[in-house]
C-alpha cells in the first residue's frame, strides 16, 4: 500500500511540474513574445483541475479522464514539434502516462 502511495505522490509531483512549465510558457509567451514553447492551456487546466479534486480521497472519474485525454494530446503533439521549445516537459507528460493507473 505505501508503495502505491509513494508512486501516486510521485505522479501528482510530475503533474504539478507540467502545471509550472505551462505557467513559464504562458510567461514567456504573452510578456517576452517568444515564438517557441506556445503554452497548452487544455493541458494546463486539466492538470489543475485534477490537482484541485485530488485533494479528495478519490479523485472525480471524470476530471481523471480528462487529464489523460489532454496529457495523450500533448505527448502526440510534444512528438511531432521540432525541438528548440522552451521548455519541452514530453518527459514528465510520459512518465504520468505511463503510471496513469496510479491517478
Amino acid at each position: 500500500m505505501s508503495d502505491n502511495l509513494d508512486k501516486k505522490e510521485y505522479v501528482i509531483s510530475k503533474i504539478k511540474q507540467i502545471v509550472k512549465d505551462e505557467k513559464f510558457k504562458v510567461d514567456a509567451f504573452f510578456f517576452c513574445g517568444f515564438p517557441g514553447g506556445t503554452p497548452n492551456e487544455k493541458l494546463k487546466n486539466a492538470c489543475e483541475k485534477y490537482l484541485e479534486t485530488v485533494e479528495n480521497e478519490k479523485p472525480d472519474e471524470d476530471v481523471t479522464q480528462q487529464l489523460i485525454t489532454e496529457l495523450e494530446a500533448a505527448a502526440q503533439l510534444l512528438n511531432t514539434e521540432k525541438a528548440g521549445t522552451l521548455v519541452n516537459n514530453v518527459s514528465d507528460v510520459k512518465e504520468v502516462l505511463d503510471n496513469k493507473q496510479y491517478l
